[in-house]
């Protein structure tokens, strides 16, 4: 558990910037309203150029009043705002922010705790080792996997050329053809056979023969 702080925040922080927060703020404040300052003055002398037949001087001291009423007022409302987020969250110390001096800071590891540190720094480093071994594994199969695929490429190319892909296709279109007309096919061949025997029947008579029917003269 923390140890009390006895210092306030604004010491606190003082110690950490090397300046106050507060005193930071009201020189910041205070340069914002001398600005502001200067701003309505220079509207004032710029209305004053003003003819009093169109801005007499008491409609012009009442309009420079009430400017700064209400300038003062909405200065006042916004420059407190502005006050809270800046000190209160922008320059304001997380409680888990410790100084260097703080006496939580001075803290002792034991032998075991930085052996158990250790020994997850080696985990680490073998698995390290494993993932390298294994991505060194996956970089071989795959090229080994890129070989035997140009290997078929190369194979694939040499056997079947153009030509003879050309004439795979023929005969495979002649097949088709073969049994899609298979029983023409046969018919026609048995039609063929038949005139083919009854050619060879035929008996062509010899010269004498003609000779003696009178066919040739």
């Amino acid at each position: 558990m923390a140890a009390v702080d006895t210092t306030s925040n604004e010491d606190y922080e003082t110690q950490l910037f090397e300046f106050s927060p507060k005193a930071f703020f009201d020189e910041v404040k205070g340069i914002i309203l001398e600005r502001l300052c200067e701003g309505i003055d220079l509207l004032e002398e710029q209305l004053k150029k003003v003819p009093e037949s169109i801005l007499s001087q008491e409609e012009l001291e009442q309009g420079i009043t009430r400017l700064h009423q209400h300038t003062d007022s909405n200065f006042n409302k916004t420059i407190h705002k502005l006050e809270g987020l800046a000190i209160d969250t922008l320059l304001k110390i997380p409680p888990h922010i410790l100084l260097p001096g703080d006496v939580e800071q001075v803290t002792q590891v034991s032998v075991a705790d930085v052996a158990l540190l250790q020994t997850e720094i080696d985990n680490l480093h073998t698995q390290l080792k494993n993932e390298k071994y294994m991505q060194a594994r996956y970089q071989e199969e795959l090229q080994e996997i890129n070989e035997v695929l140009e290997q078929q490429q190369k194979l694939k190319n040499s056997v079947l050329s153009c030509p003879q892909i050309k004439c795979a296709e023929d005969l495979k279109q002649n097949l088709l053809f073969i049994q899609a007309n298979e029983a023409d096919i046969k018919l026609a061949n048995d039609k063929a056979k038949e005139v083919f025997i009854n050619i060879s029947q035929i008996r062509i008579p010899g010269p004498t023969k003609l000779l003696s029917k009178g066919i040739i003269e």
